[in-house]
């Protein structure tokens, strides 16, 4: 133990007479020739570094080139009605519910078939009178009157014509469902009276349906009429249903920031329903100029009842016979291959302070320069380049931090600042 004590009592010795004299032990001779050969130097505004330095800060660079990209937007949102395939069962007399066809909701029905028969007396008059009518060969305006007031009491055109072929009246007015869907609401009740104006039975054709989605404003550039949507619900673990961009709200949220995006989807096996929520990805390529690609879709015409089906000229459905509706947008010119290729950067390499984007650019091997660059918004792993850089440009992927902290320490132009600033003064007493 004496030994070990004195040594440690010399040591400490030694400590204190160097502490009292002002001054360090020279450094080893390792640490003389590392002084003495510089990991970091400066040379014309550029910041070079050594083998050993690049490979301890992990620097590792890329060229930029030119790559296909495609933006990619994800949102939420839910399931609605197809507002036009709503339709609404009225009655338009006074009279009263003497059989209902159609009793609880949920029940599909087809265009054409009966819902309610209704007794109603001004109808039976109605009737009367066109018979009168008919015997009469002088009174042809008041037979034109009295067929036109029982085709807008509800009668149908086949109902007035077999009434006047038998000429017998019908007791009870029967009403027809005018679409395929289903029955939604029942308003009313076996031997109810209703009035003019009453809501009967509310239908819905659910062969497609309307999804709503939350977008963002910074991504509604992306967004396209037409444009394809891929939805998935929890419902369907791995299922996709697609659709398309029908209309895009004018309107934005003040409160979320978002737009109302509408996706119209065909629904025929009935497996969304409204009032689901949804989930959605929007894929829109980029051009060379950053912007988002027109959708081939723009300036064709499509069913608002069937979106798969897609014609280049105005028509009807070949499926439910409703008019085409024509997506907005024009019909351009196909995009070339060269159009379609942008020049990107790794999203990796961007220092991005919040006012300006910079790129550490190797110029020559160890030698680095920071750049500023215009970018237009992220793209998976890359942002395109507006401005700033040329394809086979060498920009840091890794490490570019640390390379923007060395250059602001030596007073270079750095991320924070433009100009440069002046290197802080040095440690007193080294």
């Amino acid at each position: 133990m004496r030994p070990a004590r004195s040594r440690a009592r010399a040591f400490l010795a030694v400590a204190v007479a160097a502490l009292a004299s002002g001054g360090c032990d020279p450094p080893p001779r390792a640490a003389r020739d590392a002084a003495a050969s510089p990991a970091w130097a400066v040379s014309d505004a550029a910041l070079e570094l050594s083998a050993h330095a690049r490979a301890m800060a992990s620097v590792e660079t890329a060229p930029v080139r030119r790559r296909a990209l495609a933006r990619e937007i994800r949102a939420v949102g839910k399931v609605q009605y197809n507002e036009a395939g709503l339709a609404t069962i009225t009655s338009r007399v006074e009279g009263y519910v003497e059989r209902l066809f159609v009793d609880f909701t949920g029940v599909e029905v087809k265009a054409g078939d009966h819902l309610v028969a209704l007794y109603s007396p001004d109808l039976v008059v109605a009737q009367q009178e066109l018979l009168i009518a008919l015997s009469d060969p002088r009174a042809a305006s008041t037979i034109a009157s009295t067929r036109l007031k029982l085709l807008r009491w509800g009668l149908t055109e086949a109902q007035v014509q077999e009434l006047v072929e038998r000429r017998r009246a019908h007791e009870r007015l029967t009403l027809f469902s005018p679409i395929r869907g289903t029955v939604t609401e029942k308003l009313v009740v076996q031997n109810s009276m209703v009035k003019p104006g009453d809501v009967l039975y509310r239908l819905a054709n659910l062969e497609s349906v309307w999804v709503y989605l939350d977008v963002y404003e910074s991504e509604l550039a992306a967004v396209r009429y037409g444009q394809l949507a891929e939805i998935s619900a929890e419902a369907y673990p791995g299922r996709e249903f697609s659709g398309r961009v029908w209309f895009i709200n004018p309107v934005l949220s003040e409160e979320s920031r978002t737009v109302k995006v509408l996706i119209n989807i065909g629904n025929e096996e009935r497996k969304l329903k409204p009032g689901m929520y949804v989930s959605a990805v929007l894929r829109s390529p980029l051009l060379a100029s950053g912007e988002a690609a027109p959708t081939a879709a723009a300036g064709h015409y499509s069913c608002p009842m069937h979106p798969r089906v897609l014609q280049s000229e105005a028509g009807h459905c070949p499926i439910c016979g409703m008019r085409l509706t024509r997506i907005p947008g024009e019909a351009g010119q196909p995009i070339s291959e060269d159009e379609k290729l942008v020049l990107a950067v790794p999203a990796t390499a961007v220092l991005d302070s919040g006012v300006r984007k910079l790129v550490y650019v190797e110029r020559s091997p160890g030698e680095f320069i920071p750049v500023e660059i215009a970018t237009g918004p992220r793209a998976g792993g890359y942002f395109p380049v507006l401005s700033g850089l040329e394809p086979g440009d060498r920009v840091a992927l890794r490490g570019g931090f640390l390379l923007d902290s060395q250059s602001q320490i030596s007073g270079l132009p750095s991320l924070f600042f433009h100009e440069g600033q002046p290197p802080g003064p040095a440690h007193p007493g080294h």
